[in-house]
């Protein structure tokens, strides 16, 4: 996890650029954006790393590399307003940041030495801080998350020296520690993620390539343990999801670029898309400057993947792909981008994409569609979603 980046850009042997037309483009991303609003987030430089949006949507907190904590809110008009530049301040690296899920005035924030952050944005205080010494030292937090009744607070952790890595449970109403995980991974826990409406199921990422579901209402790991996903390579971030026909889906991104989606009942794997059919898809001509910067839904049942070039420090290129019937189809072209995309949230309601990156910007497009092209995209992936994937089944490797 790098602090201050100088750049991610790649060297490639041949400079990336589009693989078509500008004419073509234009009609397979039926939609190309220029931002609403753009703001920096420092005169100073640092990367924006990690991004929360509030249940309202009217406000949305930024974890930057130089290790401060911003509160921006989004004027009806879709401009980007700083609201405090200076929620939080700390000495280690921030791993995550996330609203609670049933009220915009609280706000948790994780950082690398083990300390867990509420605040009350309405005052810009803290609130609480959580912390885990029930082995001595602060366990190395890597990323953190909150159930759905916001009940329940977990933090993933690194590899400590004793060899384990840890899922670490507080109760956020009683601002108490309530015990942990650590027999299902075997290296440093990249992203913890809670199920959207299911307060009980929660999910891991690690770098031993698992992607491991638990229901936490049982009372020991090994009973909490639902299912489980070999990857076979490192993950760095996972998202649920559901199809038009209801089913759970869970997608990882690899530290190599690849998207992996998966039925998380019947443990099948759905759709693999490496890095070179993620960069054909984008119309790009180099695949070791593909960056993909995470899933998301839309809110209709469907999600879209949206990657980036780290070419010419991102500014070419920065689009989403929907994700219909095992394909990646070309979607949205976010125009004027300036740097290469770390973090990125997206507003189901109102349908606009906040991102922020390498250069410490923060941009919002407006993404609405009128009702008709609307209609098309969700007619088209419901139909084609109800169809059976038959894929081999996993066994659980443990």
């Amino acid at each position: 996890m790098f602090e201050d980046p100088q750049s991610s850009d790649e060297e490639s042997p041949v400079p990336d650029t589009d693989s078509c037309s500008a004419k073509e483009l234009v009609k397979l991303f039926q939609q190309e954006i220029s931002p609403a609003s753009e703001v920096a987030a420092s005169l100073k430089r640092t990367c924006g790393l990690h991004i929360a949006q509030s249940c309202e949507y009217d406000t949305f907190a930024v974890g930057l590399s130089r290790k401060e904590l911003q509160l921006y809110r989004v004027r009806e008009s879709g401009e980007l307003a700083l609201e405090n530049g200076s929620l939080g301040r700390y000495e280690s690296a921030i791993r995550g940041v996330k609203f609670f899920n049933g009220d915009p005035n609280n706000l948790v924030c994780c950082t690398e030495d083990g300390d867990i952050y509420l605040y009350d944005v309405r005052t810009g205080s803290e609130v609480h801080r959580f912390e885990d010494t029930s082995e001595g030292a602060k366990k190395t937090v890597s990323s953190c998350d909150i159930n759905q009744n916001d009940r329940v607070l977990c933090a993933s952790s690194e590899v400590q020296k004793n060899g384990d890595s840890f899922l670490l449970f507080f109760d956020v109403r009683e601002r108490k520690y309530l015990g942990c995980y650590w027999e299902c991974h075997s290296d440093d826990i990249t992203h913890v993620r809670f199920h959207p409406t299911s307060p009980d199921l929660c999910a891991s990422a690690s770098v031993d390539g698992l992607i491991n579901v638990f229901d936490i209402s049982k009372l020991t790991e090994d009973d909490a343990i639902q299912y489980c996903f070999n990857v076979e390579t490192a993950i760095d971030a996972i998202n649920w999801h559901t199809d038009p026909t209801g089913r759970d889906l869970v997608s990882c991104v690899t530290t190599t670029n690849d998207v992996h989606l998966y039925d998380v009942e019947s443990q099948d794997s759905v759709a693999l898309f490496n890095r070179e059919q993620i960069t054909q898809s984008m119309r790009r001509t180099s695949a070791i400057d593909c960056n993909v910067v995470g899933t998301h839904n839309y809110g209709n049942g469907n999600m879209f993947v949206l990657a980036g070039s780290n070419f010419n420090k991102g500014k070419d290129c920065l689009r989403t792909l929907r994700y219909d019937n095992k394909c990646l189809l070309p979607d949205r072209s976010f125009n004027g981008n300036k740097q290469i995309v770390r973090a990125s949230v997206y507003n189901e309601k109102d349908q606009y994409l906040i991102a922020t990156g390498e250069c410490g910007l923060i941009a919002l497009w407006k993404c609405r569609m009128d009702g008709s092209e609307q209609a098309s995209i969700i007619n088209s992936a419901s139909t084609k979603l109800k169809q059976k994937l038959h894929v081999s089944h996993r066994a659980k490797p443990y």
